[in-house]
């Protein structure tokens, strides 16, 4: 496990944790990579091109407005941790510090928010893995493939893979969150002076550490995030990230109506 992690001696030869190791970045990214190239030849191997729906006709709500801008701006503050994070350690010289905590800030109270409307103005239930979404999951994948079962049942809003991206997601964002806050310390601002005392050496070292990883597990979930929504079958739901509706064609198609009731909107295209 030493390769995971970076360490310096200290003034009485003892081994002292500094971090995580950042030649990990590209074990992640590798990781990704074959993820990503994976999911594209299973799909050329086994899936079949779908036909997308008709312009115009019904459509339905799918996310708010107040949802998608939440969406693209945790996008933005995030890509601006992940450069400012990698770029220096890639040798990219520049003043990283001060863009790196306020884009930390914004991204710690937009999660505040997000998670106040999600649990009192939303169902937060919608993103709860429950034992339908795996045997859906596990049955849509034998159909994909041609073995004989059941026909898998629709989804509700969300699929078994994007509850659990939001899951990991959640934990890694929470986890980078804490351990910013605690970061804190190490800088000046114009609010507070910087303490590196408030803890010793070796409790530093696992904050940094647990910061690196999560840092570096992010940087490969945005990578396969990004794949997914360039993937053209995906494209009939994730526009709906920029618009907020979805063809109603493509809802009853890939959706239980018993499970998520959208509101319906009538949209010329």
């Amino acid at each position: 496990m030493d390769f995971m992690f970076r360490y310096a001696k200290s003034v009485y030869g003892q081994d002292q944790l500094l971090g995580a190791s950042w030649d990990l970045i590209w074990w992640f990214a590798g990781a990704a990579l074959a993820l990503i190239v994976a999911d594209a030849a299973f799909r050329l191997a086994f899936v079949r091109k779908q036909k997308a729906a008709p312009a115009g006709g019904a459509r339905v709500k799918r996310h708010a407005g107040v949802d998608r801008l939440y969406h693209w701006l945790m996008a933005l503050s995030v890509l601006t941790l992940i450069v400012t994070a990698f770029a220096p350690i890639l040798n990219w010289k520049f003043e990283w510090v001060t863009p790196h905590w306020i884009a930390g800030v914004v991204l710690t109270l937009l999660v505040l928010v997000h998670m106040v409307r999600a649990l009192f103005f939303q169902s937060p239930m919608d993103m709860v893995i429950t034992p339908a979404d795996v045997a859906a999951t596990l049955d849509g994948a034998r159909k994909t493939v041609g073995a004989l079962g059941r026909e898998p049942r629709k989804p509700g809003k969300y699929s078994l893979m994007q509850k659990a991206y939001h899951l990991a997601v959640a934990v890694l964002i929470l986890v980078m969150i804490g351990t910013g806050l605690v970061m804190f310390a190490k800088i000046d601002t114009r609010f507070w002076q910087r303490n590196p005392y408030m803890l010793d050496t070796d409790t530093w070292g696992l904050v940094y550490a647990a910061h690196g990883l999560g840092a570096m597990m992010i940087f490969a979930i945005v990578a396969i995030h990004v794949y997914l929504g360039l993937r053209p079958d995906k494209w009939k739901v994730n526009r709906s990230m920029f618009t907020g509706d979805m063809a109603k064609s493509d809802y009853l198609a890939d959706h239980d109506p018993a499970r998520w009731a959208p509101q319906e909107i009538e949209r010329a295209r």
